[in-house]
C-alpha cells in the first residue's frame, strides 16, 4: 500500500483518513508536552486519567463521527457503546496508549481496531475486525496497521504534511522477552518457570534471552514488529489482575490483527486472541503476542507439556 487510494472501500478508507488526522492532532499535543498533568477523574476501566487521556479521545471521537461513516465507537476513556451514525463499520479506541509512561520521555500511542457488522458488544470480536492498528508518537509518528490481513506502515512527513506509506516485512526472529518482571512472584507457576527457562537458558552459541519493559504497549509491540521475539501482559496474583491488565476490544484484538498479518501470532495463554468471545465491553484478557513458535512453545509450558 503506498497511499490511502490503494484502499478500495470508500468506507474504510474514509475512516482511516479519520485516524491519521487525529493522530496528527494527538502528536502535536505530545510533542508539546501538553496535558501530562492527572486529573481527578478515573476512566470507565478505573485507570486514573491524564488531561492528555481527555483530549487524545476528543481528537479521535470527532475525526470519526465527522465522517458519518461509523455505526458505534468503543473507547477505553468511555463507560459505554456510543452510537454514531448507520454505516456497516464499528469502531474501538485505546485513543492514547501507554500515557503516564509519556511524562517520563517513553513514546506513547493509540491503538484501533475496525469491525464489520458489529450489532452488539459481543460482535466486537477477532471474527469481526478488518482493520487493526497503532500510532506511535515517538521522535517521528509512526502507524502499523493491517487492513483485511495486509500489514502496512506509514510515517507521517511533517515537511509536507503528507504520510508516506510501505509494507511491512514479515516479523523477524530475535531473543528478547519484554514483561514486567517485577511481578514475577505474582505470576502463575508455569509462567515463571517458562521465563526463567528463557533467561537463564543459553543456546548453543552462549545467548539466552534479552529482558525488555517499556509500560507502553505500542512502544513494545513496535518493537516485537521490527525485531522479534515475545510480549507478555499475564494475569498475576495482584488484586484486580486476575484476569491480566490489558482490555481485549481495543488493545488486544487489534494488536493480535496486526500480529497476525506479519506472521506472528496471539495467545491468552491457551487459546489465540481472535478466537476469545467478547462479552464486556471493557473486558480484561492476559496477553502474548509475538513469533509463532515462541508462543506455541509457551502454551505447551502452561498445558504442562514441555518443549
Amino acid at each position: 500500500m503506498t497511499a490511502l487510494t490503494d484502499i478500495k472501500d470508500l468506507e474504510l478508507q474514509r475512516i482511516l483518513n479519520a485516524f491519521l488526522i487525529a493522530g496528527v492532532q494527538v502528536y502535536q499535543e505530545v510533542k508539546m508536552g501538553n496535558g501530562l498533568d492527572l486529573t481527578a477523574a478515573s476512566n470507565a476501566s478505573g485507570d486514573s486519567q491524564l488531561n492528555l487521556d481527555i483530549r487524545a479521545d476528543t481528537y479521535f471521537q470527532e475525526a470519526i463521527a465527522s465522517t458519518t461513516q461509523v455505526r458505534y465507537i468503543i473507547s477505553e476513556e468511555r463507560p459505554d457503546l456510543q452510537s454514531y451514525g448507520k454505516g456497516e463499520y464499528s469502531v474501538s479506541l485505546d485513543p492514547l496508549d501507554g500515557s503516564k509512561s509519556a511524562a517520563v520521555g517513553i513514546p506513547p500511542g493509540a491503538i484501533f481496531g475496525v469491525f464489520k457488522d458489529a450489532q452488539q458488544i459481543s460482535d466486537f470480536n477477532g471474527k469481526h475486525i478488518v482493520m487493526g492498528g497503532f500510532f506511535v508518537f515517538s521522535i517521528n509518528l509512526e502507524l502499523y496497521f493491517s487492513l483485511h490481513g495486509t500489514a502496512t506502515k506509514g510515517v507521517w512527513d511533517a515537511d509536507t504534511n503528507h504520510w508516506k506509506f510501505s509494507a511491512l516485512p514479515a516479523m523477524p526472529t530475535k531473543k528478547m522477552i519484554a514483561i514486567n518482571a517485577s511481578n514475577r512472584t505474582k505470576w502463575d507457576n508455569w509462567l515463571q518457570d517458562y521465563f526463567d527457562r528463557l533467561i537463564n537458558h543459553e543456546d548453543k552459541n552462549g545467548t539466552s534471552f534479552n529482558l525488555r519493559w517499556y509500560a507502553s504497549m505500542v512502544s513494545e509491540v513496535k518493537r516485537l514488529l521490527l525485531e522479534g521475539g515475545i510480549f507478555a501482559y499475564p494475569n498475576d496474583k495482584r488484586p484486580g489482575y486476575a484476569h491480566g491488565h490489558l482490555r481485549l476490544v481495543y488493545e488486544a484484538i487489534p494488536m493480535a490483527y496486526v500480529l497476525e498479518a506479519v506472521g506472528g501470532t496471539s495467545s491468552n495463554g491457551d487459546t489465540a486472541i481472535l478466537d476469545l468471545d467478547v462479552t464486556e465491553l471493557h473486558q480484561k484478557t492476559p496477553v502474548f503476542l509475538g513469533e509463532a513458535a515462541l508462543i506455541a512453545d509457551m502454551e505447551k509450558v502452561k498445558k504442562g507439556v514441555g518443549v
